[in-house]
This record gives C-alpha cells, sequence and structure tokens, in this order.
C-alpha cells in the first residue's frame, strides 16, 4: 500500500469515534434516520351532485360596488358537506358580478347573472358551463329565470320577457311586458310576471302595480292584473298565485296579493318581506326597519285558505341575523333561510353570509357558509 493511501486510512479511521462521540454521548446505538414519507396528494374535489342526486344550491349575488362577483355552494345531502365556488372550481372562471337565481331544465341548469347580462348554462350535476348566453343591452338584464317542460323564460330588468329554447339554448322570442320586471312563476298554462317599476321610486313606482299574465301556448300577454305598487316577489301552490308588493317602503306597506285562476286579485294586508308557500301554508318573513335603522324579522305562517295566523313564531332560535331568502324542501321537510352575518348591528354585504336549515317545527339542524350575499337557493331532489 502506498504511504499516502495508507495515511487518507488512518485519519479516516481516528475520526470515526469522534464522530460517535458527537452524536450519542450515552453509547447507545446509533439512530438510523427514518425517511420522509412521499406525500400522497389530496384527492380531487368532488363539487358534483352525488348519485342520489340530492342537495340544495346556495347562489350568492357577490357586491358589485366592492368588486366581489357571484358564486355558487352546493351542499351535498348525503354527506352533509358544503362546497363553495363549485362553478369558479370547475370551470377555471368566475360566474360573474350579480348572480341572481337558477332554474332547472332536464339535464341543465340556467344561471341568472345580472351585472354580467348572461345566463349561464351549466350540467345541473357537474356545474360544467354547457354555453354562457350573452343578452343585448336593449332587452337584457336578466331578474329571474323559470322553466316548465318546453321552454326556459327570463324576466329582464329593461321591461321584457325572454324565451329560451333549450335545444339549441337560444333566445327564440322576446315580449314587452310591464317596467323593471322582476320574478315570474307558473301556474296552469301560464306565466305571470310582477312588475316593479323599481327604477321609478322617485315617482313612486307610479307604473309598477301589475301581474303579466302571459299564455305560454302562444308566448302573448293576455292581461295585466293589477295590484299593490312595487311588486317584486311571486310563487304559486298551483291554485293561487301570491304576489308580493313592497310598497313604498315608507308610508305604504308591503302585501301579499292572492290571484285565482279567474285573474280575481285580493289584498290579504300580510306584510312580508319574503314568502314561500307549501301544502297550504303561507311561510312569511317580515323584516321591520327600527327608528336606528335596525331591524326586527318576523317570521309567520299563514293558512293560505283564509290567511288566518297558524304558527306566530316558526323559528326556535336567533340563527337568522338578517334574512336574505327563504326556500322550503317539502321531500326533506325542511326550511332554508339565508342570511348576511351582522357587522355593528347592520347585514354586512361584503362578507360571507350563511344559511340555516330548520325541520318544520323550527328548530335548526345545520348551518352552511355561503359567499356573499346569498339571495336564493335551489333544491335538486
Amino acid at each position: 500500500m502506498k504511504t499516502r493511501d495508507f495515511l487518507k486510512l488512518l485519519v479516516m479511521m481516528l475520526a470515526v469515534p469522534f464522530v460517535f462521540a458527537a452524536c450519542d454521548n450515552d453509547d447507545d446505538p446509533v439512530p438510523v434516520p427514518t425517511p420522509e414519507p412521499t406525500p400522497i396528494p389530496d384527492p380531487e374535489p368532488d363539487y358534483s351532485v352525488p348519485e342520489d342526486k340530492q342537495g340544495l344550491y346556495i347562489f350568492s349575488s357577490g357586491n358589485e360596488g366592492s368588486g366581489i362577483n357571484g358564486s355558487v355552494n352546493f351542499v351535498n345531502f348525503s354527506k352533509q358537506n358544503n362546497h363553495a365556488k363549485v362553478f369558479e372550481t370547475v370551470n377555471g372562471r368566475s360566474l360573474g358580478s350579480t348572480v341572481q337565481n337558477a332554474t332547472i331544465w332536464h339535464n341543465k341548469m340556467y344561471i341568472a347573472v345580472f351585472g354580467s347580462n348572461t345566463i349561464e348554462v351549466v350540467d345541473k350535476l357537474s356545474v360544467e358551463s354547457v354555453k354562457q348566453i350573452k343578452l343585448g343591452e336593449d332587452n337584457g338584464n336578466p331578474r329571474f329565470v323559470v322553466a316548465d317542460n318546453n321552454y326556459v323564460y327570463v324576466s329582464m330588468q329593461t321591461g321584457f320577457v325572454s324565451r329560451i329554447n333549450p335545444n339549441t339554448d337560444e333566445v327564440d322570442k322576446t315580449i314587452a311586458v310591464g317596467p323593471n320586471p322582476e320574478e315570474m312563476t307558473i301556474m296552469n298554462g301560464f306565466l305571470y310576471v310582477v312588475n316593479s317599476d323599481g327604477l321609478n321610486y322617485e315617482n313612486g313606482y307610479v307604473n309598477g302595480k301589475s301581474v303579466s299574465k302571459i299564455d305560454l301556448s302562444s308566448f302573448t300577454e293576455v292581461k295585466k292584473i293589477e295590484i299593490g305598487i312595487n311588486p317584486t316577489r311571486i310563487t304559486t301552490d298551483g291554485n293561487y298565485v301570491y304576489a308580493l308588493s313592497m310598497g313604498d317602503y315608507d308610508t305604504i306597506p308591503s302585501s301579499v296579493w292572492k290571484i285565482d285562476a279567474a285573474d280575481n286579485a285580493v289584498d290579504t294586508g300580510v306584510s312580508a318581506t319574503w314568502i314561500a308557500v307549501n301544502a297550504g301554508l303561507l311561510y312569511v318573513i317580515n323584516s321591520v326597519y327600527n327608528a336606528d335603522w335596525s331591524t326586527t324579522n318576523y317570521y309567520t305562517v299563514y293558512n293560505v285558505k283564509d290567511m288566518s295566523v297558524k304558527t306566530e313564531n316558526f323559528l326556535q332560535d336567533d340563527k337568522v341575523e338578517s334574512p336574505a331568502g327563504i326556500a322550503i324542501d317539502p321531500v326533506g321537510g325542511n326550511i332554508y333561510i339565508s342570511s348576511y352575518y351582522l357587522e355593528y348591528g347592520f347585514p354586512a354585504y361584503s362578507t360571507i353570509g350563511h344559511v340555516v336549515q330548520y325541520d318544520f317545527n323550527g328548530v335548526s339542524t345545520y348551518d352552511y357558509s355561503a359567499g356573499v350575499g346569498p339571495c336564493y337557493m335551489l333544491v335538486l331532489r
């Protein structure tokens, strides 16, 4: 062995004991380092509706003034988990500005996006975009969508109702109704549209006191049914139409009008801010402003037959701070109320809201987070 190699080996042998001494003062065996485990990536999030096709879509409008776009949450009933920003996650882009509501036609869902002036067509299970329908400026600004077996109908703030052919996802006909139409409902082959004249508030909504009745077989307006001023909400139980006139938010109170198939309209005298009907009962949320601009919320159930009070307060807790909408799921036996959170005693319009699930006894069972401005809920069964 060469001298240089021998000296090198000797130095290495002398160095080994010092290494052991530095690492272990107790003369225990040298620990063998455990290799770091290879990280396992999380599975891709599943935002689709489960095979049983049961869930709750929560549509949040966002806040255009704060630059916050609308969004969609999905609550999976079988797992009771809540997925946020479903559309954005699935499609890689925002849904748009000021989401309003949605309706389902067969295997597709149509979402009205007011600020972006679009109708977003998505697969109702995967929420994958099928088409984005861009509306015109003269007959645009969608406020509400409903569907029957044949078509999808859109009310436009500009004073029109458009019909979408779901086989082509194109607008095939548009008719004029009253000024600033809002919600719609379908009963006995007719489409009922409330005309709010909401942009004419300085003149007392003088042209906003009617419901347009549209014959769906010909898609023509057959009558304007006169009701109270500034109607914004409407629903049906299949026998009657219930239209909510909001009044002028000052001296003229809100009131629910009951309309029969013969177009007779009766003022029930029931004040409300949100309404829903189920099994012969009208569920009413009435938010009343106080002198300091805070609100007191009343939750009342009425018998639709004679509008007598069935339940004075149908909620058993105060988890709903500032209501923003109501939906009823008769199959699951649940009532859903969306809400803003309060900040310094007032609704926080630029932060996320939530949806509280109640059973028909008014007992809360779940509380789901939502997007900013949770304005509409759609039960999928």
